[in-house]
C-alpha cells in the first residue's frame, strides 16, 4: 500500500497544481510525472505476477532462448537508466549465442530486474556488470555491483516476498525471479558484502528441461 500511495500522492499533487494554475504543464513537469506512472506500471506488475505464481497460474514457454543476445539487448534498454545516475554499465557477454531453454520474456524480465535494483540502489561511480558464461551443461548470467551491498543479516531473506532493505522498492523482484528461474530448471543466488558490493547469479540447463 505505501508503495503504491507514493506514486499516487505524486501524481495528485502535479495534477492538482497544473489544474489550479500553479504550475505550467512544460515537458520538465510532464517527464515527471509520466516517471510516476511507470513506477505505478512496474508496481502493479509486480502484484500481478507474484498473485499469478502464488495462485499456480504463471506459466512458462519453453523455447530456444539465446541468453547472450537477452543479455545484451537489456543492458542496451537499462544503459540509460544507469549512465543518467553516473554509474558505468560493463557488458561481459559473448559473441555467439549461448542457448537455453527457456522463456524469453520471462527471463528478460528477470534480467531487466536485475539491472533496475542496480541502477535503483547504487552510488554515482558505481560500476554494473552484466556476465554471460556456458559450459557443455550450464549456462550462467551475473548481474554483479560496486554498491553499497547486502548486511549478512538480511541475505537469508532477499527471497521473502515483499522484504526489502531499503525505503523503495516492493521487495518482489527477487521472489518472482526466484519462481521464474527455478520453473525453468535453473537456479538464482546472491553474495554480498556490505559496501563491497552484490552479484547476483543464475544458472540455467543449456538442455531441455521435462515439464513435471
Amino acid at each position: 500500500a505505501h508503495e503504491l500511495r507514493t506514486p499516487l500522492t505524486s501524481l495528485r499533487a502535479g495534477l492538482e497544481e497544473i489544474r489550479d494554475g500553479l504550475l505550467a504543464p512544460d515537458p520538465v513537469v510532464v517527464s515527471r510525472l509520466h516517471d510516476q506512472t511507470l513506477r505505478l506500471g512496474r508496481i502493479v506488475d509486480d502484484l500481478a505476477a507474484l498473485s499469478a505464481v502464488e495462485g499456480g497460474a504463471l506459466r512458462l514457454q519453453r523455447r530456444p532462448v539465446d541468453l547472450a543476445h537477452l543479455a545484451r539487448t537489456q543492458a542496451a534498454i537499462e544503459e540509460p537508466r544507469i549512465r543518467a545516475s553516473d554509474m558505468e554499465l560493463r557488458i561481459d557477454v559473448p559473441e555467439g549465442p549461448v542457448t537455453v531453454m527457456g522463456d524469453a520474456d520471462r527471463l528478460g524480465q528477470v534480467v531487466s530486474n536485475l539491472l533496475s535494483n542496480a541502477a535503483r540502489y547504487c552510488r554515482a561511480g558505481d560500476t554494473v556488470t552484466v556476465e554471460v558464461a556456458a559450459t557443455d551443461s550450464q549456462a550462467r548470467l551475473v548481474v554483479s555491483d560496486t554498491g553499497p551491498g547486502i548486511f549478512e543479516d538480511d541475505l537469508p531473506h532477499v527471497f521473502d516476498p515483499y522484504y526489502t532493505t531499503r525505503r523503495s522498492g516492493t521487495g518482489l523482484g527477487l521472489p518472482i525471479a526466484k519462481n521464474i528461474i527455478e520453473g525453468l530448471g535453473g537456479t538464482i543466488s546472491v553474495t554480498s558484502q556490505p559496501a563491497k558490493g552484490t552479484d547476483v547469479r543464475i544458472d540455467l540447463p543449456v538442455r531441455a528441461v521435462t515439464p513435471a
